[in-house]
């Protein structure tokens, strides 16, 4: 009787695992991909010097016109 009941438990308890296992593979990707956008962003606001602010400014301008 245990045996068969030792079986369902295994497989019920691996399922778990692999889900919990791509669950912190997900996290950690979703972190990579964050931080490599994070220094993307950095590298190519450099590049263009003015960059966000500009746009800033020119989103306050057309709120002051309004």
């Amino acid at each position: 009787m245990a045996k068969l009941l030792l079986i369902p438990v295994a497989i019920i308890a691996f399922i778990v695992f692999l889900i919990v296992l791509g669950a912190i593979g997900l996290g950690i990707a979703f972190i990579i991909l964050a931080t490599l956008g994070k220094i993307f962003s950095l590298i190519a606001g450099a590049g263009r010097g003015v960059g966000r602010g500009a746009r800033r400014v020119s989103r306050r301008g057309r709120r002051q016109q309004t």
